[in-house]
């Protein structure tokens, strides 16, 4: 039986991603933190096995590492999913560092430290692979994301880094670039907007923010979108080594490479209604 490990299973795509691999007979250990337990325990079968994992804490990722270890009995992970993420939107001028510096360690220093742990498990299955959950949001970069876009922009260098240090020892690694999908992330995003300093410059700017967020996540497409990306990196014989999910994720990088700087800047901010009140 093949076998994965999934950060950030609570909810969204990581959740959806555990009902799918397990009714396609994978054994899952899938990792929440906080909430998603109860529920995904509802919804999968046993052969899914919820861990309670932080990716900023060290002591967190060895146990985890330590108790996936033990259920496979000396045998490899075939597949890890680095899906566990956040978002902290807002200005930069206003965002706190303690913020930033939280948005960096659960987007990127928590995925290289999970993956690093995992990576003896990963060692001893034949063609083995690693899928890391990134974004659009790391090919195309719009303003009051400044914070989340540096975390995934982050991540598609060490998808590349890492997909050429691990290939003498055929560990493939693949990036998921899914763009907007009706996740929790929005409604998170949108009360974090709450914790922000108040600013006379920026309010009326804010306000409209949340109303995109909020209308992002009831209107985005499915997290099976990105799901269906995720079964084919983790299953395919040769997978690809990017992959986005319908037109707009597709097309949009390949666009703004053609688009002068201050021309998508003026669209951006009239696309979204965030420009200077």
């Amino acid at each position: 039986m093949r076998s994965v490990v999934i950060t950030g299973a609570g909810s969204g795509i990581g959740a959806a991603t555990t009902v799918r691999l397990d009714a396609a007979g994978w054994r899952v250990f899938a990792c929440v933190h906080g909430e998603g337990a109860e529920v995904l325990d509802q919804q999968t079968s046993e052969r899914v096995t919820v861990l309670h994992l932080d990716v900023t804490e060290a002591n967190s990722i060895k146990t985890v590492a330590a108790q996936v270890d033990l259920a496979l009995g000396g045998g490899g992970l075939h597949a890890l999913v680095d899906n566990a993420g956040t978002a902290a939107p807002g200005p930069l001028e206003t965002l706190p560092i303690d913020s930033l510096r939280h948005q960096l360690e659960v987007n990127v220093v928590g995925q290289v430290a999970v993956t690093q742990r995992f990576l003896p498990l990963l060692r001893r299955a034949e063609s083995s692979r690693i899928v890391l959950v990134g974004s659009i949001g790391g090919r195309v970069a719009t303003g009051f994301a400044g914070a989340y876009h540096a975390s995934k922009y982050a991540l598609e260098a060490i998808a590349d880094a890492w997909r050429q240090e691990l290939l003498p020892d055929g560990i493939q690694v693949a990036i998921i670039e899914p763009g907007p999908l009706a996740t929790p992330i929005w409604s998170k995003a949108a009360h974090k907007l709450d914790s922000l300093p108040p600013s006379t410059i920026y309010d009326q700017r804010l306000e409209t923010l949340r109303k995109v967020l909020r209308r992002r996540g009831k209107e985005s497409p499915s997290p099976e979108e990105a799901v269906e990306l995720i079964l084919h990196a983790v299953d395919a014989d040769r997978p690809h080594t990017r992959y986005a999910n319908g037109l707009t994720a597709t097309m949009l990088p390949k666009v703004r490479r053609l688009i002068p700087d201050r021309l998508f800047d003026r669209m951006a901010l009239r696309t979204t209604g965030l420009g200077a009140p």
